[in-house]
């Protein structure tokens, strides 16, 4: 992307901003989170009246306007929400969104002119689910039509590592799951940029393809979320597919179907039976995308225990692929990233590096 689509990454995380109590509605100026003056980019939920509720990490609304300051109405279902905000392409102000919905000032003191404003939700579903009113302007001020979003589209299914966990933490290995989680540095979000593409993270932490990392399945793994606005259990949302016809698809999942704690690997004709019937399905939502499949960062061979993880892992996928016999079905292995000693997470300096690995491969396969 260009200009306001351009974000550094942070130096220091902020708690919460300046906060104002929500206005009460016989006085509301307030311009609804739908308005289609308000840029969205990713998967929300617009079932509920005049709201957004955003659980996956990346989602970007975009806002531009002329005035000297911008508020957002906004709620999270937890303390743990965080969100980035850059104003007019700098680099972005972390907030720790409020609970009970309240009027939250992300930027005041600015100058003539016009002004663009990005709110990037850097954290997951589990970790909050949020819900935008609106937005603010003071007298005078003035809601702009949007520009367009880049013409390309990216669409990246995972869980944790694609989601952006603990991209942001500190070597002193003091990390917190919520403050250092930023979705907007995560490999998927720079590949996008580098593709000048639009970019939807369907992420969950945790989650694998018929299984979670506890073994789980009695919960929403990536063939259920995908169908979804966002992986709430409670009221389960759909996202109309029409909506958004991704040009790429990538796919990394396995690490937490593979988990070794869990004991014995996932049986390989059940794995690759259900992977074979997700990518069916993501092949008839999107039937001219190029959608590449990879085991992911993380899963990597045990010399300790002299269990091949990725060896099997990998294997499965190759059969996956040979099953499906689709020419817009790509396989691509990725290197093990480590992280470090604080977490096995890929840093922030691995994504980039996962970045530049996936993108001559794309480049090579779609022509970009």
């Amino acid at each position: 992307m260009t200009g306001v689509g351009h974000i550094a990454a942070v130096a220091s995380i902020a708690s919460v901003s300046f906060l104002l109590p929500a206005m009460p509605a016989d006085v509301d100026d307030l311009v609804p989170a739908n308005d289609p003056r308000i840029a969205v980019m990713g998967r929300v939920d617009a079932g509920a009246a005049n709201r957004l509720r955003i659980g996956y990490p990346g989602v970007k609304l975009r806002v531009r306007f002329e005035g000297p300051s911008l508020a957002m109405r906004v709620a999270s279902s937890t303390q743990n929400s965080h969100v980035g905000v850059s104003v007019d392409g700098g680099a972005p102000r972390v907030l720790r969104l409020p609970q009970e919905e309240t009027d939250v000032i992300l930027v005041e003191g600015l100058g003539a002119g016009r002004h663009a404003v990005d709110v990037v939700h850097r954290t997951e579903t589990w970790q909050g689910i949020v819900t935008v009113a609106g937005f603010r302007l003071p007298s005078g001020g003035r809601l702009l039509d949007p520009l367009p979003w880049p013409r390309r589209r990216m669409l990246f299914i995972g869980d944790s590592v694609t989601c952006g966990e603990g991209v942001d933490r500190t070597p002193d290995c003091k990390k917190d799951k919520f403050e250092s989680s930023n979705a907007d540095l995560s490999y998927g979000m720079l590949l996008a940029r580098r593709f000048d593409a639009q970019c939807h993270l369907v992420s969950y932490g945790g989650r694998g393809l018929i299984r979670d990392w506890q073994g789980r399945r009695d919960v929403l793994n990536a063939p259920q979320f995908f169908d979804m606005a966002l992986p709430d259990e409670s009221t389960k949302p759909p996202w109309d597919h029409a909506a958004y016809a991704p040009d790429v698809v990538v796919v990394s999942l396995g690490t937490n179907d593979f988990n070794l704690a869990l004991g014995d690997f996932p049986d390989r004709e059940e794995w690759v039976g259900a992977y074979v019937l997700f990518a069916r399905a993501i092949r008839a939502r999107y039937p001219e995308a190029h959608v590449f499949l990879t085991e992911g960062a993380i899963v990597n061979d045990s010399v300790a225990s002299g269990r091949t993880q990725k060896t099997v892992l990998r294997g499965y996928i190759a059969e996956t692929a040979s099953r499906l016999a689709d020419p817009r079905m790509h396989v691509f292995e990725s290197r093990h990233y480590p992280g470090d000693a604080c977490d096995a997470h890929p840093t922030g300096a691995q994504h980039a590096a996962m970045a530049g690995d996936i993108e001559p491969i794309i480049r090579a396969a779609v022509g970009w």
